[in-house]
């Protein structure tokens, strides 16, 4: 076998699937959602500072809107308890509510603490929010008012959080 053909099968090798992989994802033949159940972003969004070392390194928010109506204390109310039933691996996450002013009704949500709303919020209000250590807001979940539809969406957030949390490697 000449060099020539040699380096012409390399490239064929090489190049096929590459092709292949671009067509699929230009024709949308690849389901995007498949792994994942939240909504990955589109663009960076720094929506926290970096975590201290000795702080969690997983944040859970939620952004609240100005006023808090019956999503809002839906959405306070699935925190809670996605917080509460994540056991001992609470230790790596620090739930928060972003918002203008501290919801009157987060008294009542023990484990959840406030933090001042910012400006690249606004584009992911009245949703959940998974941040990485890094402040970086990776996966939103859209609240809603039904209480059966919000046990859905608890459930794949503690999912996408689990795995996440899992392959995490920046502790390491």
């Amino acid at each position: 076998m000449t060099s020539r053909k040699f380096f012409s099968l390399f490239l064929l090798c090489a190049l096929v699937p590459l092709l292949a992989a671009k067509v699929s994802l230009a024709f949308g033949w690849f389901s995007h959602d498949s792994v994942n159940k939240g909504y990955w972003l589109e663009r960076e969004i720094e929506l926290l500072p970096n975590a201290e070392v000795n702080t969690p390194a997983w944040r859970l928010v939620y952004v609240a809107p100005e006023s808090c109506g019956k999503d809002c204390e839906q959405a306070l109310f699935t925190m809670q308890q996605l917080y509460t039933g994540l056991g001992r691996k609470q230790l790596n996450i620090q739930p928060l509510v972003i918002a203008a002013e501290s919801p009157n009704s987060l008294h009542k949500f023990s484990s959840l603490s406030w933090s001042e709303k910012n400006t690249l919020a606004e584009s992911l209000q009245n949703q959940i929010v998974i941040v990485n250590r890094d402040g970086l807001a990776l996966l939103r979940y859209p609240v809603n008012a039904d209480p059966e539809q919000m046990q859905n969406i608890a459930k794949d957030v503690r999912t996408d959080l689990l795995r996440l949390m899992n392959y995490d490697r920046s502790g390491t």
